[in-house]
């Protein structure tokens, strides 16, 4: 049986001295590691007025209430989840397994806690309602996290 330690290798995540010197709180792109709040704004926004015209038919205040829980939510979880996304993406040095991990958990967050956000008493149409975070998250992710391995190999032609 033959076993390939390239392969292995590859899949482990970068040594300290390989990538740069960081402060505290940044990946090593130099950005926030924990929140990004352009992203946020841009999730909420977007996913906040798709809720609220799905939901609109069952009276204005359900389908404000739901496009709202879908807005906050959206926000803090973007925030966060992009950041994982990106994290992750730049973490090891096999290209293809760090975009799958990156997308794979941010997405398997993502939908999860929408559907939990909208089982909650107040969406009318709990199911319908995470169904654009299934159509947009993973090819979303998908694109930022393709988006960040190219900057980080910008940053440093060795990666």
């Amino acid at each position: 049986m033959h076993f390939n330690f390239q392969l292995l290798e590859n899949s482990m995540p970068f040594k300290k001295n390989e990538t740069p010197g960081k402060k505290r709180g940044q990946n090593a792109l130099g950005n926030n590691a924990f929140f990004d709040s352009k992203m946020g704004f841009a999730g909420a926004f977007i996913m906040g007025v798709i809720v609220f015209a799905i939901n609109y038919s069952h009276g204005f205040t359900p389908g404000l209430i739901a496009g709202l829980k879908q807005a906050v939510y959206t926000f803090f979880m973007a925030s966060i989840n992009m950041k994982i996304c990106e994290n992750i993406a730049i973490r090891y040095k096999n290209i293809k397994l760090s975009i799958f991990l990156a997308v794979f958990i941010a997405s398997i967050i993502t939908i999860g806690g929408t559907f939990i956000v909208h089982s909650i008493k107040g969406t009318p149409e709990t199911f319908y309602s995470t169904i654009p975070t299934v159509l947009f998250s993973p090819p979303t992710l998908l694109y930022w996290a393709l988006r960040k391995r190219k900057q980080l190999h910008r940053l440093f032609d060795n990666f």
